[in-house]
């Protein structure tokens, strides 16, 4: 276009382009408050995250002090806590001096310029606390790694480590400027979007936290062999039998576990171990008088050398008495409530068919020598014999057992109680299993419901309340967005078991990797 020559329009096309100037340089009210409501989601992330550990921790120094084990993890946890706590002070510091230097208005509380560029550019580009920043965050974070000295647990933690600092790109680092990482992040940023800034880098601490505390936590319940003390046990059906019983014997290692797999013998051969490391020996009580059953245990020891420990075992074979009331569980020495017990009961010497079976503290059903007992309260339960004697007369005698409730089972996804899954794995789920593991009689628990938390890094936690053991469709949706080092939270899962009780079992964590 032409230029005009009148000096009064040629001053008003003056002004006209200053005013566009001052415009580009102010930075609009809805960019601001964008701002604003990204810091106070921040902010309400962090506290939702904050919240998440300190419950994780409540659940940690309980099953340290019930297993009396895994206090150097916890110690390890508390130490993290320390950092998170040190960094956030750190950051308050700095926001602190942000708000004093521009000053806030005594009514609102806000700044009294939130868009202000001259004060964060002189605190954190020319007396250089972005670059100080720039080397607490590196330094907090090589603080949290260092926490976790097993490699597969750093890869583990280290995606929900988050507090970082952003790369800058290199031409800006190899341009005329050649900038530095502080100038980069806050030259010419309005105060209130620093402000998000140091909230970010706040809620950053937080999750690296609770990255390391679930690491950690896990570590507790995995199984470890510990060898200090080591002895042959062995555990007999009885040391005095009669003629023509069998007679069974236990036989372990004492002080190991389901980890330790020793090599066992006994009485010249070899003896297979079931899941807890244990195994059974039986023969035929067939001569009369005392017996020895030789012993021999081969394992590792906690330093991997190998050692062999023996024992012998002293029995006695006695002839039978004229009548003897035999009574056993035939899967335990336990009745569970809840679910049929199988019994046998009979008396040597006396027809099974002429033999009566009654009981206090249950109900006991059946013939012929096979009963089953059905019970309803914990505590002490009797079954009583008795039969006509040959010689006239009635014989009868009572056995005492246990009553106990079936043990709680284990909530699981798929076959994992916790830990790291893949995305993929993670995707294929369909609800929460209640397995009750390791436990003889056919009881099966139905989950009520559960409390699932998804927490994505650097969003908002969601939480929701799922009914019933399959997935809802809130819940599935929730599953469906798996992705890498997002973690899964499932709390408050009640279960209902066949005695007619409502169970709460632990919380699992899942990690996605």
């Amino acid at each position: 276009m032409s230029i005009p020559k009148e000096p009064r329009q040629q001053m008003i096309n003056i002004m006209y382009l200053v005013l566009i100037a001052l415009l580009a340089l102010n930075v609009s009210a809805e960019i601001l408050n964008a701002f604003k409501l990204l810091r106070e989601g921040i902010q309400t992330s962090e506290n939702a995250l904050n919240t998440k550990v300190n419950n994780t921790m409540l659940s940690f120094e309980a099953k340290v002090e019930k297993e009396k084990r895994g206090q150097e993890y916890l110690d390890a946890a508390n130490v993290a806590r320390t950092y998170s706590k040190q960094f956030r002070d750190y950051i308050k510091s700095i926001d602190a001096k942000l708000v004093a230097e521009v000053g806030t208005d005594e009514k609102t509380g806000e700044l009294m310029k939130k868009d202000d560029l001259d004060t964060p550019n002189k605190m954190f580009v020319e007396e250089g606390l972005g670059m100080q920043l720039h080397d607490t965050i590196q330094a907090y974070r090589q603080k949290f790694l260092s926490l976790l000295t097993d490699t597969a647990d750093r890869r583990v933690a280290e995606p929900g480590i988050t507090l970082q600092v952003s790369k800058v790109p290199q031409e800006a680092l190899d341009g005329p400027g050649k900038v530095n990482w502080g100038t980069y992040t806050f030259g010419s940023i309005p105060a209130l979007a620093v402000r998000t800034l140091l909230s970010k880098y706040s809620n950053d601490a937080v999750a690296s936290e609770a990255a390391i505390v679930d690491v950690l936590f896990g570590k507790v319940g995995a199984k470890t062999i510990l060898y200090d003390k080591f002895k042959v046990a062995a555990i007999p059906n009885s040391t005095k039998l009669i003629k023509g019983e069998d007679f069974e014997a236990q036989i372990y290692l004492a002080a190991t576990s389901s980890m330790s797999r020793p090599r066992i013998s006994a009485g010249g051969r070899g003896l297979s171990l079931d899941s807890d490391g244990m195994a059974v020996y039986k023969t035929k009580a067939s001569s009369v008088g005392k017996q020895s059953l030789n012993i021999s245990i081969t394992t590792e020891t906690g330093t991997g050398e190998t050692k062999t420990y023996t024992d012998v075992l002293e029995y006695e074979v006695v002839n039978p008495p004229d009548h003897v009331a035999v009574v056993s569980a035939d899967k335990m020495n336990v009745f569970y409530i809840g679910v049929p017990n199988p019994v046998s009961a009979s008396i040597t010497g006396i027809r099974k068919d002429q033999t009566k079976v009654s009981m206090s503290g249950g109900t006991i059903t059946g013939n012929g020598g096979s009963y089953t007992v059905t019970v309803n309260s914990p505590g002490e339960a009797t079954v009583n014999v008795s039969g006509p004697k040959a010689t006239g007369g009635t014989y009868s005698g009572s056995v005492k057992f246990r009553v106990k409730r079936i043990p709680d089972p284990t909530a699981k996804l798929g076959n994992k109680a916790g830990g790291a899954m893949g995305s993929g794995e993670m995707r294929a789920q369909r609800g929460v299993l209640a397995v009750l593991e390791d436990f003889d009689f056919d009881a099966r628990f139905n989950v009520l419901g559960f409390e699932m938390t998804y927490a994505k890094p650097r969003q908002d936690l969601q939480v929701i309340t799922n009914q019933g053991p399959t997935f809802g469709g809130p819940a599935q949706g929730m599953i469906n967005q798996a992705s890498v080092g997002d973690i899964y939270y499932f709390d408050n899962i009640r279960v209902k078991g066949p005695d007619g009780t409502t169970r709460k079992l632990p919380t699992m964590s899942f990690k996605i990797k």
